[in-house]
């Protein structure tokens, strides 16, 4: 079999330009065995180059990655009746690692309209998806098996979905939403451990956007699903060993106290407070939840803290100011919930007509980092989307707090500007009130300082 010359050519006249004086020479410079390289060079041998081979060369005749990717893909692959994905695999994969886009859009054009190939790209993108870092174009392998998977009710379908869905996910909050809703058609077809997650992901990013329904909705799912699991694994079996238990994104307690805590919270920022006290004892102590390890237990102490929060932030809500005190102290202590706590502060302040100027003061580093960015990203994304979120709705609600009190313009101009910067930034248009009260405060003070 006579191979394609020109590609075969291209590397020979590298190695006599560069000056190597045979194949041996060469051979000891590139690391390839002197007779597989006599092989693969050779245009009549049946045997082909590898992909591992040719980046072998490529460093020895000092070229940038990816040197010959073209031709070697037209050569090996695109020419051929029959693909071999044995072959094939690895050079997908270093395409993938060096991101040469073009390469891979033109093997997944090829590989799309062979029966049986789309299992492989699936398979390859699973595989690339866990390794690190993570790589952006493992999405174009996705993106094919969404194109061109004829079964709808297919679990690698909506895992493709599921995955796509997680690199959507960034610090712009709308975006965020209308990837969850895109996404929401195709959770019920993923397997169990991978469907929890998507729940509380789902739940997640309803709430950032208070679409309450929503946040309500798979909160009650997420519950079923996970008093399933606990039920199947531990009803006869203390201490079970299951593939399933291994496979879970997070420990079981944290799917099944969020149930709670997510519909606690959505009820409590509709102001259906009686309502929502009837949520709080369930993740208030789960400590009684089988098969906790030590990272399950550490879950269990968050739950308890969240718990005591919340039960505070309910009697601040409801007008009861006798425990102020110890909530400040609560929140010294757990400098991490500083944030949320503020927002309850200013909202309770503002339906009972509080003056905490003092306690404002004192977390004003808190309220204005200098860099906001700076300051959530040390955060896990999860939480920081969480804090930009907050952010905005603190500055609605300072806003409101001084609108209240007739502060002047200037002080007013500050809250303005971090408002409009969050929302620019990171929430394009959901929060509509929010520009709509922008537009007040700035013709109220003026009117009044006439």
């Amino acid at each position: 079999m006579q191979k394609t010359q020109h590609f075969i050519h291209i590397i020979e006249k590298e190695i006599r330009h560069q000056g190597f004086s045979s194949i041996n020479h060469f051979s000891k410079v590139s690391g390839v065995n002197r007779g597989v390289l006599s092989a693969t060079l050779n245009e009549y041998s049946p045997k082909s180059m590898s992909i591992q081979q040719l980046d072998q060369m490529t460093i020895a005749l000092k070229k940038p990655p990816g040197w010959l990717y073209d031709e070697f893909l037209e050569e090996y692959f695109l020419t051929k009746a029959k693909i071999n994905w044995r072959k094939l695999k690895p050079f997908l994969i270093r395409c993938i690692q060096l991101n040469r886009i073009d390469n891979i859009h033109c093997i997944l054009q090829r590989l799309a309209s062979i029966p049986g190939q789309l299992n492989h790209i699936f398979e390859l993108a699973e595989e690339m998806a866990h390794k690190e870092p993570a790589y952006t174009t493992v999405r174009d392998l996705y993106e094919t098996v969404i194109r061109h998977e004829k079964d709808h009710h297919s679990e690698k379908l909506a895992i493709s979905h599921y995955r796509i869905f997680i690199m959507e996910i960034g610090l712009d909050l709308e975006k965020n939403y209308r990837a969850a809703i895109n996404f929401e058609p195709f959770y019920q077809k993923l397997p169990i451990h991978l469907k929890l997650d998507a729940l509380l992901k789902l739940a997640f990013h309803s709430y950032i956007l208070q679409d309450w329904n929503r946040v309500k909705k798979h909160a009650v799912e997420l519950h079923q699903l996970s008093s399933s699991v606990y039920d199947q694994l531990y009803s006869s079996n203390p201490n079970p060993t299951s593939p399933l238990l291994s496979s879970l994104l997070r420990p079981l307690v944290v799917y099944y106290g969020q149930s709670y805590l997510l519909r606690f919270c959505a009820l409590e920022l509709e102001g259906k407070y009686e309502e929502a006290r009837e949520y709080l004892e369930p993740f208030r102590d789960l400590s009684w939840f089988q098969g906790l390890d030590e990272l399950g237990k550490t879950e269990v102490r968050k739950f308890n803290l969240y718990a005591k929060f919340n039960e505070y932030n309910l009697e601040l809500l409801q007008g009861n100011r006798d425990i102020l005190p110890h909530y400040l102290e609560l929140m010294e202590q757990h400098p991490l919930e500083i944030l949320p706590s503020l927002f309850i502060l200013l909202k309770a302040s503002n339906i009972h007509h509080w003056d905490i100027d003092y306690i404002l003061a004192r977390y004003t580093h808190i309220i204005y980092p200098v860099d906001m960015l700076e300051s959530i990203n040390i955060r896990k994304s999860y939480t920081a989307q969480a804090d930009l979120n907050r952010h905005v709705h603190i500055y609605y609600q300072l806003a409101l707090y001084h609108l209240n009190r007739n502060k002047s313009l200037e002080q007013l101009d500050v809250i303005l500007s971090a408002l409009e910067t969050t929302i620019q930034n990171f929430n394009n248009s959901r929060i509509v009130d929010c520009l709509a009260l922008l537009h007040k405060l700035r013709t109220i003070p003026k009117m009044e300082t006439k």
